[in-house]
């Protein structure tokens, strides 16, 4: 155990919040350095639940440099707790703390926040208030410096009040020095002062305590180089959002999309070759044993090899049973037949984003495709047995016109119409979110839409489209929160800080959203919303107008002008340079190396369907204890199918379109149940396998409390629990309890349904602190040893407790 959750109490206590597994240490492979072993410490804080942030690149990326490429300095994590979670932690006296040592943040040299959305702004000050810290940087003193890098901090203004730093661009580099200048600075004895005043001279960081000066954002140059990318990361066990291995292919984007601000501020383009790709797909599928792969980019079909990486994946994903996914294809030019070959493993939904439903609009927007395009690629998928199609649009865009809106239900209906004349019922959904105009895209000086305009449009679009579709629309309210804070000035901030006082934090999950507490915090604050929301006057100064090396304001001008006559800009890959300002000569010429493919076209190679004979059974005897009590059976699944993924188990998989490993956890237990010897009976596909080697090598990829014990040959369709006729639990009472309820003979449970108990308490004893109880198995059920703890007037937070092995005397 570790420092905050030593105590048996405590971390039994922990079992009124919700989803406790994701405040613990128990990742599989979890290996970074110890407090101890390195000079600098670093925590990274993606200012969001663990479901959120663990599933970040950015942050993974960061993780491995710091980790893997230095001798001196270690990353740690730390993420916003839920409501729950942070009113337990303010009763227990207990600091945000990180994942990996469970040591308060403040203990740390740096601290990094990385923001992707505005909405986690108070999320951050949230943060620092949970970490004992004050919310304003000219209130704090010495250590931890609180630095910010992401997407949003290309406006670091509305967050400069709270910020001491800001890296603006790509971190790989930024975060080696700034970690080699705390390494200095500390030897040095030095001050937060010193080494504000460094850091200044590290390309693409602002410190806000010295005014606003030119700032010109980091370019990392290295994307070719291997070393750079994690291949070994923590793999979660409970579930995220984007749990999968994600290989960047491509950094940077050239299509121009005039809303699309990551198509602007990660120019210039850079990418990996084919080979790379899949080196680093098969070493990462090899260190974790994730079941699907992704391959991230802005437009993963402009990559130069991409007829080319893909086939080669593909082979990759066949022979491992990984299933992938291209989350960012381009429709124009898709086909069809190849979506099906890419989904050999496993089939599911597809989704594509014409964000307009007329060319006139896709036109202004700079969105390279006509509606032909997407009903030609529409019919291919339904044509090949597709049923389930996500449309992605948006409205409130600038120059739109009720037209526009027209010809996106009339796109709704079209679609409706092409998916009927094919066998089986379409799942067909339609995402419409509302234009936020962003920093560093012509469209920056555009207004933010009118409530009652996007009401109007929203309730026309739900009175005329197909019934047949879903329709899911963005709440306004949160996007014109993000449009207020993305182009905030000085006076924005006086709003966070207002909305964080006011309790807002998690306003990007609706449960928690305090739209109540951002009115209050807007007529506190005063800010200005017409100006800051309003349309920019094309000659004024822009909060974020110092920061340099993105794209010039003269060519987002342009470019604007340009939407204005609803005339395209082509890739410059394909022109020639439109001289945005973002790349260098030099890589002014390397683009020509990577020229866009002229069509998406490749073979992968047919190949027999994947059949798993049973060849051999195993039961696998584990305990689960201390954290890991935490894991539900879920978890357990995952993290038991990626363990065996690992290490090469040859597992035997069910058909269908879903293919899954054929793993049983005999009688799971409830979680915040200790187990000293459960069972897993998992089928194997061949029957050469040394389970001896794997039990003892899987011990340092498991989490803390995760351990497999030994192993039993089964017949083919034997199972364990036919010889499982009793089960003993021991309940360790931290709280009052009675014993009364053993001298009934009828009893209601937790649901309200009679229990007969001499028919399943075989029998007990009591030696003062322990209650020792023997529960009989019945047609491979028991009773669940929550009801014992309810009939004592207990629960899992208030007693421990432990179910003795299942196999006894064995």
């Amino acid at each position: 155990m570790t420092a905050i959750f030593k105590d048996k109490e405590l971390l039994c206590r922990l079992y009124s919040v919700k989803k406790p597994a994701s405040y613990l240490p128990l990742e599989l492979n979890l290996r970074a350095p110890r407090f101890s072993e390195r000079e600098v410490r670093i925590v990274l804080t993606y200012p969001d639940l663990y479901e959120v942030g663990s599933s970040h690149i950015g942050g993974k990326i960061l993780y491995h440099v710091i980790n893997n490429l230095t001798d001196f300095a270690l990353m740690h994590r730390a993420y916003l707790p839920r409501p729950d979670m942070q009113s337990f932690m303010k009763r227990e006296g207990i600091p945000l703390y990180t994942i990996e040592e469970q040591r308060p943040v403040k203990d740390y040299d740096l601290w990094g926040l990385s923001f992707s959305s505005e909405l986690t702004y108070t999320n951050a000050l949230k943060a620092l208030e949970l970490a004992g810290l004050r919310i304003k940087r000219e209130e704090r003193e010495g250590f931890p410096i609180v630095f910010a890098g992401g997407p949003c901090v290309y406006n670091p203004v509305p967050l400069s009040p709270f910020i001491d730093l800001f890296a603006i661009g790509d971190g790989e580099e930024v975060i080696v020095q700034l970690a080699e200048l705390m390494r200095r600075i500390k030897r040095e004895g030095g001050s937060k002062e010193d080494f504000l005043l460094e850091a200044r001279k590290i390309t693409g960081v602002w410190i806000p305590a010295f005014g606003k000066y030119p700032v010109k954002k980091a370019v990392f140059t290295g994307i070719g180089l291997k070393d750079y990318y994690p291949t070994s990361p923590p793999v979660p066990v409970v579930e995220t959002a984007q749990d999968r291995i994600a290989v960047e292919a491509a950094r940077g984007c050239l299509r121009g999309c005039r809303f699309c601000q990551a198509g602007y501020i990660y120019r210039p383009y850079r990418e990996r070759d084919e080979k790379l790709v899949e080196k680093l797909v098969e070493e990462t599928f090899k260190n974790t044993g994730y079941e699907e792969a992704s391959l991230s980019a802005l437009s993963i079909s402009d990559h130069s090899r991409f007829n080319v990486l893909v086939p080669e994946i593909m082979g990759l994903c066949y022979s491992e049973m990984i299933s992938l996914s291209l989350p960012s294809m381009r429709v124009k030019g898709f086909n069809p037949e190849l979506a099906s070959q890419i989904m050999q493993v496993k089939k599911t939904g597809f989704t594509l984003a014409p964000e307009a439903g007329s060319d006139r609009l896709r036109r202004i927007i700079n969105k390279d495709l006509t509606n032909e395009d997407l009903f030609k690629a529409v019919e291919g998928l339904f044509e090949r047995g597709w049923n389930r199609l996500k449309l992605y649009f948006m409205i409130g865009l600038p120059f739109e016109l009720q037209e526009d809106i027209d010809a996106l239900v009339d796109m709704l209906w079209t679609v409706h119409k092409i998916g009927r004349k094919y066998k089986g019922r379409k799942h067909l959904a339609a995402g419409i979110s509302i234009f936020v105009p962003k920093p560093f895209t012509p469209f920056q000086w555009e207004a933010f839409a009118k409530e009652d305009e996007v009401k109007e449009k929203v309730s026309y679009i739900k009175r005329r489209a197909p019934k047949a579709f879903v329709l899911r629309f963005h709440d306004y309210r949160q996007s014109f929160i993000e449009a207020i804070l993305t182009r905030g000035d000085e006076s924005v901030a006086d709003l966070i800080e207002a909305a964080y006082m006011e309790g807002c934090q998690l306003d990007g999950w609706d449960e928690y959203f305090n739209w109540e507490g951002w009115l209050r915090a807007f007529e506190k604050s005063g800010v200005d919303i017409e100006n800051v929301s309003g349309r920019k006057e094309l000659d004024e100064e822009l909060p974020w107008d110092f920061i340099e090396g993105v794209v010039t304001k003269k060519f987002l001008l342009r470019e604007l002008e340009k939407a204005r006559r609803e005339a395209w800009t082509p890739d410059c890959r394909i022109v020639g340079c439109h001289a945005c300002g973002s790349c260098t000569p030099q890589q002014i010429r390397e683009l020509k190396e990577h020229p866009i493919p002229e069509k998406i076209e490749f073979k992968v190679p047919p190949r027999p369907k994947r059949e798993f004979p049973l060849k051999r059974k195993v039961a696998l005897i584990f305990e689960k204890r201390g954290y890991a009590k935490y894991l539900s059976l879920l978890d357990l699944n995952r993290a038991f199918t990626r363990t065996f993924r690992r290490f090469g188990v040859p597992l035997r998989y069910s058909q269908g379109f879903n293919p899954h490993p054929k793993i049983n956890v005999l009688l799971g237990l409830p979680v915040g149940v200790e187990g000293l010897g459960e069972i897993v009976e998992v089928e194997l596909s061949e029957k050469e396998f040394d389970f001896e080697r794997f039990i003892e090598e899987s011990k340092s990829f498991l989490p803390e409390g995760l351990r497999f014990k030994r192993y039993y040959e089964l017949g083919l369709k034997e199972t364990l629990l036919s010889k499982i006729e009793e089960v003993t639990y021991r309940i360790r009472p931290f709280e009052e309890f009675s014993l009364d309820f053993l001298e009934e003979k009828v009893l209601e449970n937790r649901k309200g349904k009679e229990v007969l108990l001499e028919e399943w308490i075989k029998g007990w004893e009591f030696d003062g602190e322990v209650l020792r109880v023997v529960l009989n198995v019945k047609g491979g059920n028991i009773l669940n040893i929550q009801d014992i703890l309810f009939w004592m007037g207990l629960d899992l937070g208030t007693a421990e407790v432990i179910r003795e092995e299942l196999l006894q005397g064995e």
